[in-house]
């Protein structure tokens, strides 16, 4: 196996599994806390079966095997430059409906960042979006939250009620999807002092990117108060689904979960 990351006790590489291309995580510690979140994420993914979600192939007592995706992240494709609104909305849409499946069987991602979503072939379509890294996810029916109380996130597009240590709710990772969106079309977030946002000492947010059709959901997400958010994945789609419309766009596809046809219950 060829090694390209290590974090956290685990090893990142990819290499040939029967016969297949993978990506394989190699827990390397002995840590009891590394091996637990190791374990974590492999009984989140095991619970989740999405086109748009990296499937998980195989768990053992030390590696976690995934398909390898050829292309980049999404913030590989940010870093060239800004999305346009188009671009924009269909990555916004591919992740909302991963987003939306995870939400239905109980897990919350709560690390959602353009380093999280794969793009196959660095395309900015809904079809090409992969979402992956279910290492600080939350699922309501495993029997313990390793991540209980912590902070852990990545602040710049971590909701505040996050960072306060609160967890396994979904309208932590629609204020992500928020960001998001406001990511691809500004090329940044919207809060330059990140932390100083979460604690509250903080109010300056960058003016809204984008054509403004797009401005009331994208700011709607990222309010401070989750209830004066889109209160579910579904809520936030049929927004989206306006706003393209708005501004001329063609309507996106839902695609449905492995096993159902679209309309289905996710």
């Amino acid at each position: 196996m060829e090694v390209t990351s290590y974090r956290a006790g685990v090893q990142g590489g990819s290499g040939l599994w029967r016969g297949q291309a993978v990506y394989v995580k190699t827990l390397v510690s002995d840590d009891p806390d590394r091996v637990a979140m190791f374990h974590h994420e492999g009984a989140v993914a095991a619970r989740l079966s999405h086109p748009l979600v990296t499937p998980l192939l195989a768990h053992t007592p030390n590696q976690l095997i995934f398909p390898l995706l050829r292309g980049g992240t999404l913030r590989d494709l940010v870093r060239c430059g800004p999305l346009d609104a188009d671009a924009a909305t269909q990555v916004t849409w591919g992740v909302l409906q991963a987003v939306s499946h995870l939400h239905g069987r109980g897990v919350t991602h709560h690390d959602l960042k353009p380093e999280n979503v794969l793009l196959i072939g660095g395309q900015s379509q809904v079809e090409a979006v992969r979402l992956i890294d279910f290492g600080m996810s939350h699922a309501a029916g495993l029997p313990l939250d390793i991540h209980s109380g912590t902070r852990m996130g990545t602040p710049q597009f971590m909701a505040p009620e996050q960072f306060q240590g609160v967890r396994g709710d979904p309208r932590s990772d629609l204020y992500s999807v928020g960001v998001l969106l406001f990511d691809c079309l500004a090329g940044h977030p919207p809060y330059a002092d990140a932390l100083g946002w979460l604690v509250g000492i903080s109010e300056e947010r960058a003016a809204a990117p984008g054509p403004s059709a797009l401005h009331p959901l994208m700011l709607r997400a990222i309010q401070r108060d989750r209830d004066s958010r889109p209160q579910s994945a579904a809520e936030m789609l049929a927004a989206l689904a306006d706003a393209r419309q708005q501004l001329g766009l063609p309507e996106l596809e839902h695609i449905a979960p492995e096993g159902q046809t679209a309309g289905e219950n996710a």
